[in-house]
């Protein structure tokens, strides 16, 4: 990251004339940092407020004036008065705290739960070029941090996607410590689309959620942004239209990234994982101990809910240890009725999402009608006639943060169609499944996305839209894009089936 810095003149603020990004901006006796994204180098774009409220118009123009030289940056901006604070990021007010009104709360040992006290007014210092702290009157203290990320070289390509993304994180602590607990008050955008948090029955988040164990799941929106809350204890958090809620105990972290799709999104928290993982590793006194890996917890899990915990998984950040350990957890839940719908659904998934001894074997917990050697030996053939297509998911992940199986909603977050339904996934970019856990029977009703698909048992092609189709035990409802550069693979696989 290049940083470039405003100082104070007597005449103004001048910029380091190396950036060439903004000019002529006058503002007298105060300071702006500016954050950007030019010509694959990545810059800072801040505007920090003072008490003026003239100040705040000159800085929302100047604001203006660096979004339309550099269209990609996603801006952040604080405006600070004596009894409150406001901070707007991407052009979204995001947190608006005032004495009166305040959107940051506190909690304190011994009284009931429902005892939130506002945190009250604070006062702001810069700790560093990147970050801020405020200290509340309360003795609740915040720190900000606001991180852009450019694009990475592809290492296929060796060339930059061209996106670009940023994450703006709050750390909170108390100096008292009879406070244990922080609430936070968020400004959303109307109606936006919450997804993940998971394993959940619907990858889609409404209403109250409650995160009691310490894992790490984010949420991620239809829009590019993700959520993610950190805390040694128990997070309780709720999602309303225009609005939601965070409760932590403390100490608490809280990240929001800004990317321009779920599939950037992905890379977004990829890229980020990996950096702040070693950081941590680095430097593991400079943060708080707040868990990074922790057992997947499945309450009450339902085996005929399996396409919806995974595609609620796939939204939720989870790498490839947890999709293993749900899909465990899947086949334990099994109660002997249609086990055999389970066995399909591990079929058409990636070898990394599966734990290895289903890989190419049935595991020995299910319940399967007929020929059980016979139709091991069919599973293990076309699981391993796949197998270029199952590291070719897996490299895709590792080098872009998609996982290999995903909700389609990721790919197509556009499409209302899918952002509704829990019963179809897709394993890698190319394959397409329905595994009808959710119903009885050999007929399975799949929804297919824009374009031509290839039914994979019967190479029949298929439009848009609802199709249905037979899906007997060890011939799941798959089908395959015909542009797909491993159409060729998928046609093998047939040919193969049909001699087993």
């Amino acid at each position: 990251m290049v940083d470039r810095r405003l100082s104070s003149t007597d005449d103004g603020l001048t910029i380091a004339r190396s950036a060439k990004i903004v000019k002529d901006i006058s503002i007298k006796k105060k300071r702006i940092v500016v954050r950007g994204h030019k010509d694959g180098v990545a810059h800072r774009a801040r505007v920090v407020y003072g008490y003026s409220e003239s100040f705040s118009i000159v800085a929302k123009v100047a604001a203006e004036r660096i979004s339309k030289r550099i269209p990609e940056i996603a801006l952040i901006s604080f405006e600070y008065w004596k009894h409150g604070f406001l901070v707007t990021v991407a052009g979204q007010r995001l947190l608006w705290h005032t004495t009166r009104m305040p959107a940051v709360f506190v909690h304190r040992l011994g009284e009931v739960r429902s005892a939130w006290r506002g945190a009250g007014s604070c006062i702001p210092a810069m700790t560093s070029v990147a970050s801020a702290q405020f200290t509340f009157s309360s003795k609740l203290v915040m720190r900000e941090e606001f991180s852009a990320f450019s694009p990475e070289p592809s290492p296929a390509s060796g060339r930059a996607s061209g996106a670009y993304a940023a994450i703006f994180s709050l750390y909170f602590s108390a100096l008292d410590p009879a406070i244990d607990f922080v609430k936070l008050r968020f400004h959303d955008i109307p109606c936006a689309q919450w997804n993940g948090l998971g394993p959940r029955k619907s990858h889609a988040v409404k209403g109250r959620i409650a995160l009691l164990q310490p894992e790490q799941t984010a949420a991620f929106a239809l829009d590019g942004r993700f959520l993610l809350c950190l805390s040694a204890g128990p997070r309780f958090l709720s999602f309303d239209d225009g609005s939601f809620v965070l409760r932590m105990e403390l100490p608490a972290e809280v990240h929001i990234g800004y990317a321009r799709s779920p599939e950037e999104a992905c890379s977004l928290w990829h890229g980020w994982r990996r950096k702040t993982q070693v950081q941590r590793v680095q430097a593991p006194s400079s943060s708080p101990a707040l868990p990074l890996k922790a057992p997947l917890n499945v309450p009450h899990l339902d085996a005929r809910d399996g396409a919806g915990l995974l595609g609620s998984l796939s939204f939720s950040g989870a790498g490839p240890e947890a999709f293993q350990r749900l899909n465990l957890s899947i086949v334990r839940s099994a109660r002997g009725q249609e086990d055999w719908k389970i066995v399909d659904l591990m079929l058409c998934q990636s070898d990394v999402t599966l734990p290895p001894l289903f890989r190419r074997e049935i595991p020995p917990e299910l319940h399967i009608p007929g020929d059980r050697r016979r139709m091991v030996t069919r599973y293990a053939k076309i699981r391993a006639g796949l197998v270029q297509y199952w590291e070719f998911c897996q490299r895709r992940w590792e080098e872009t943060g998609l996982p290999a199986l995903q909700h389609p909603s990721i790919s197509m977050p556009r499409d209302t169609l899918f952002a509704a339904r829990d019963d179809i996934l897709f394993s890698g970019p190319d394959l397409l499944f329905a595994p009808n856990l959710g119903r009885t029977g050999e007929v399975c009703p799949c929804l297919l996305p824009a374009g031509q698909w290839i039914h994979l048992w019967t190479s029949r092609v298929y439009s848009s839209g609802m199709v249905t189709v037979h899906a007997p035990f060890g011939m799941p409802a798959v089908f395959y894009r015909v542009e797909s550069e491993y159409a060729w693979l998928f046609d093998s696989i047939r040919q193969i089936a049909s001699r087993l």
